[in-house]
């Protein structure tokens, strides 16, 4: 029997501490997310405000291909019918995809210092979205607001959004 248990209380031990590595990480990267957008000011108006004009901004190619990913990404992860919760393993995996591409889009974008803050805001909640999704009793408000800032960037950025035709939509 302590064949059995034992490992598994090791590998228990181990997911935990993965978990709470992730989490904290995770905790580091929205608070830099937040902390720039608060931390842009353009011509006297913070980041937020820019984001919330009625202009579109222009795309460039990293943001395209950013942004194409997380859709895909968050297609592949989301259940297609609404009312079923996602599951364990696509959370996480979707977590990983956000985190992995808010990444690159903070890396590879070179937009004006205004879209840049426009930006900046749909990151900030791109990465609080993937925070909900590692815990369970948040994944469904994750998994929503990834969705909604998704379907948030065409309204934001001026066209080309994706790099295909398709549109986000559930």
């Amino acid at each position: 029997m302590k064949a059995v248990i034992q490992p598994l209380a090791w590998g228990l031990a181990m997911a935990s501490m993965l978990a709470l590595a992730s989490g904290v990480a995770l905790d580091l990267v929205v608070d830099t997310a937040q902390a720039a957008v608060i931390h842009h000011d353009h011509d006297g108006h913070t980041a937020v405000a820019s984001a919330v004009s009625d202009r579109q901004w222009p795309t460039d190619a990293a943001l395209r291909e950013g942004m194409t990913r997380l859709r895909k990404a968050a297609d592949t992860a989301l259940p297609n019918d609404p009312a079923r919760p996602i599951g364990a393993s696509q959370a996480m995996q979707l977590q990983a995809d956000v985190e992995e591409n808010v990444s690159f889009l903070i890396a590879n974008c070179e937009l004006p210092e205004q879209a840049d803050a426009a930006l900046h805001g749909l990151l900030a909640d791109l990465l609080k979205g993937a925070k909900a999704l590692a815990e369970p009793a948040e994944r469904a408000q994750g998994a929503h607001r990834i969705l909604a800032t998704l379907n948030r960037y065409p309204e934001v950025f001026a066209p080309p959004h994706w790099n295909e035709t398709t549109t986000v939509g559930r």
